[in-house]
């Protein structure tokens, strides 16, 4: 009886064991297929731009380093919501977790480091260290020539760097700091508002905005010249006003309501009235054949400051969008559309008007103010005068893809945008705008005859990334241009590559000397190189330009000759305890004030080096 005892118990268990080992193998079988159809649903949906056949789409290993949230809300609400439209809020979860490497409960995303042991004063004196907004003027000359500073071509060699300041998850640092006296504003990818210590990089503050925020943080100043609001937009066109004595929002209003329009530009601030520019996203969007392209129209707009109340907004092009057509795969064409503002905003006082550079149409028939400097009333926003320098341009990202997709405008391109923010510059023989072109480029106007081209000079060859990108830079007598010249381009194929900086006589556009750099790159990334697509920042004897392989560089103003150079493409011990490492420079450029040097390094678009962090230079003895 005992034995027949144990030998059912043994046929029992065995049993069990076998239905167990059925039931892991089962499991694990439908684990390993979930897991292949995510990787399907990535490689058919995400990778096939995202592994290189878009240039303009970030990289797979910079996805990696956003949390699952980020992605999350991309797919759901931001930038790749019209891509991820057919998809379930499963799906969205499954590849959102597939694709962040990001520990949500690790260490340095649960504790804060690197707080300010004591408060600083945020209400400076104008007389302190002070720079405002973008252009670091109304006038956007990017020209710090303050009497306390005091960096020269003499000392510039003994820049050291002095402290980094690392973005917890993010794969680009894009913000250029402003600052007001020892306080440092800046931003991140997760719309993280920090004021740092400009002398430690210890955070004395911060303020969460809803989605990433792409451009300078603008001071505003009460009647005594102390620093009393910070205003600023978002990757979802918010513009919002913080308080700086009580640190906390006053308001935040909708800038814009087409579902993808943005604020990449900054700001600009005069007479207690913010001028706004509006771009967008769609750009993006009309890469999917079965998306309606084109319904956005670039604009600025003004708003008070007291309580964000819209003053006025006028559109880059007039005409409302309409059908003009279909595409190859019978969707409806849109048209006109596009002529985002990708600029800051050039206030010019005397004349009552602002300045912008609007970009490409994105459909046919195109427009007579893409490609063009606007001038806008500051009062209500009248156009009063357009010069278009590129007839024609259409292009979206549908045109970017290795397939070149069905919204691709036919005879496309070539994408000669105004990227950089048109300069004000006086003078006793005229006033003159200076404007550079992703063409390559550079052209005086004259304010005063409707913007009519007073010189115009070739400096680069050109290219969707630049020839002249992001900013360029003036004293008033020379300007100075940072060329990429990345990649192949349409325009300009007789003339050579020119990637570097060059100087300009302002009077007559003659190139006064042309320092040329060589590639330094040891990958073969698309969007690594020794070109110069980040805005430049000038002082009286020497011009500061980062490139796309990482590399910060002073040069002086007289020849060109390369004074320091510092190569920010490595890994560093941030003062808060986040991994730190920089990558590509690129849109904003280096801020100078006393004896100090700010830039950001990380770029994850375009097929660009990632990186994540904030670096001070300081001159050491």
């Amino acid at each position: 009886m005992l034995k027949k005892l144990l030998l059912l118990t043994a046929v029992v268990i065995l049993i069990l064991v076998l239905s167990l080992n059925w039931r892991t193998e089962n499991v694990s079988g439908e684990r390993i297929t979930e897991e292949l159809e995510i990787q399907e649903l990535f490689e058919t949906r995400c990778g096939i731009c995202h592994n290189g056949a878009s240039p303009e789409a970030p990289r797979v290993s910079s996805l990696k380093l956003l949390p699952e949230a980020q992605i999350l809300a991309a797919l759901k609400t931001g930038v790749m919501k019209n891509q991820a439209a057919m998809l379930s809020d499963k799906q969205h979860k499954e590849l959102a977790a597939y694709i962040s490497e990001v520990d949500a409960h690790s260490e340095s995303n649960t504790i804060v480091k690197g707080l300010c042991s004591e408060e600083m004063d945020l209400t400076a004196s104008s007389s302190s260290a002070q720079i405002n907004n973008w252009g670091m003027g109304l006038e956007s000359h990017r020209y710090q020539d303050a009497e306390n500073l005091a960096i020269k071509a003499s000392n510039v060699a003994k820049l050291e760097l002095d402290w980094a300041f690392a973005f917890p998850n993010a794969s680009r640092a894009r913000v250029q700091p402003t600052i007001s006296g020892n306080t440092l504003f800046t931003a991140s990818q997760q719309g993280t508002i920090y004021a740092l210590n400009r002398k430690t990089g210890c955070i004395q503050w911060t303020f969460q905005a809803d989605a990433e925020v792409r451009s300078a943080l603008v001071i505003g100043r009460d009647s005594i010249g102390q620093a009393n609001r910070l205003y600023f937009g978002d990757f979802n066109a918010q513009l919002y006003a913080l308080d700086l004595q009580k640190r906390k929002l006053l308001w935040k209003k909708k800038a814009d309501d087409h579902p993808v329009a943005t604020i990449t530009g900054s700001l600009n601030l005069y007479n207690d009235k913010l001028y706004v520019p509006i771009s967008s996203t769609e750009v993006v969007s009309a890469a999917i054949e079965s998306y309606v392209c084109c319904s956005f129209r670039g604009a600025v707009a003004s708003f008070d400051t007291k309580d964000g109340s819209l003053l006025w907004k006028t559109q880059t092009i007039a005409e409302s969008p309409k059908e003009v057509g279909k595409t190859a795969k019978g969707i409806a064409i849109m048209a006109p559309s596009g002529a985002p503002v990708w600029t800051s905003v050039t206030i010019d006082t005397q004349r009552n008007c602002l300045y912008v550079g609007t970009g490409e149409n994105y459909t046919r028939p195109a427009s007579q103010t893409s490609d063009a400097i606007l001038a806008f009333s500051l009062t209500d926003g009248e156009l009063l005068w357009s010069q278009q320098t590129i007839s024609k341009d259409a292009w979206n990202g549908a045109c970017v893809t290795l397939d070149r997709r069905a919204n691709c405008p036919e005879d496309n391109g070539p994408d000669a945008d105004f990227g950089a923010t048109p300069i004000l510059v006086k003078r006793e023989a005229g006033d003159l705008i200076l404007a550079g072109q992703k063409s390559g480029w550079v052209y005086a106007l004259d304010p005063d005859n409707k913007g009519a081209i007073v010189w115009k000079q070739l400096v680069g060859r050109g290219g969707m990334m630049g020839g002249i990108h992001w900013g360029m830079a003036t004293n008033g007598e020379e300007l100075y241009v940072p060329i990429n010249d990345g990649g192949v381009y349409g325009l300009n194929t007789d003339k050579e590559k020119s990637p570097g900086m060059h100087a300009l006589n302002i009077a007559d556009g003659k190139i006064l000397w042309s320092t040329l750099e060589e590639d330094r790159c040891k990958t073969t990334l698309r969007g690594c190189g020794p070109g110069i697509s980040a805005a430049i920042t000038l002082t009286p004897e020497v011009v500061f330009g980062g490139a796309l392989d990482g590399v910060l560089k002073a040069y002086a103003t007289d020849n060109g000759r390369e004074l320091w150079s510092f190569d920010t493409k490595q890994d560093y011990e941030a003062v808060n305890g986040v991994k730190a490492f920089g990558g590509a420079i690129d849109s904003d450029g280096p801020v100078i004030v006393e004896d100090q040097v700010f830039i950001t390094s990380g770029y994850a678009k375009f097929s660009e080096i990632e990186g994540n962090v904030l670096l001070c230079f300081s001159l050491k003895e």
